[in-house]
């Protein structure tokens, strides 16, 4: 049914949720599992008599990002246990990071996306964004999202486990 299927990881907790769920529907249709990181762009802005120009904070801080990218993948491909997972690095450059994941999407012939979301609402998803919902309006494919505000326990349920 899907063939090749991508997960987006970026090493958070939150991320970390869709990875078994990829694992499971990779090995029932025993698709191909990609597993992307999107290094988000590092541009910051610097004000010049010209206008806007834009630079990396440093070489540095980017060379680090991608290191750190490097070990998210490392981390996923050890948690998923999918042998033949292809691990995907990229920069996003001068675009979003759903732009990013639309792009591979299309390249790789991605049949389902899967991906969680922190489930933000009111002013945090004003400022935050969504990386979910903009990979959602990109793509023309299903997307399996899993959402982190139902996967937490409940308040308390960790003091209760305690005693």
């Amino acid at each position: 049914m899907f063939e090749r299927i991508l997960v987006l990881t970026d090493g958070s907790p939150c991320a970390a949720l869709a990875l078994p769920y990829a694992a499971d529907l990779t090995r029932t249709y025993h698709s191909q599992l990609t597993v992307l990181y999107v290094m988000p762009d590092l541009l910051s802005p610097l004000a010049s008599a010209e206008g806007l120009a834009y630079t990396y904070n440093s070489e540095q801080e980017r060379t680090q990002a991608l290191d750190e990218g490097t070990r998210i993948l490392e981390q996923a491909r050890v948690l998923l246990d999918v042998p033949g997972a292809n691990l995907v690095r990229l920069e996003a450059q001068r675009q979003s990071v759903a732009e990013v994941v639309a792009d591979q999407v299309e390249r790789l012939g991605t049949e389902l996306v899967v991906m969680s979301t922190h489930g933000r609402s009111g002013l945090a998803h004003l400022f935050l964004g969504s990386v979910a919902e903009q990979v959602l309006r990109r793509v023309r494919v299903p997307v399996f999202l899993l959402s982190a505000a139902q996967h937490s326990p409940a308040p308390g349920a960790q003091r209760q486990a305690e005693h």
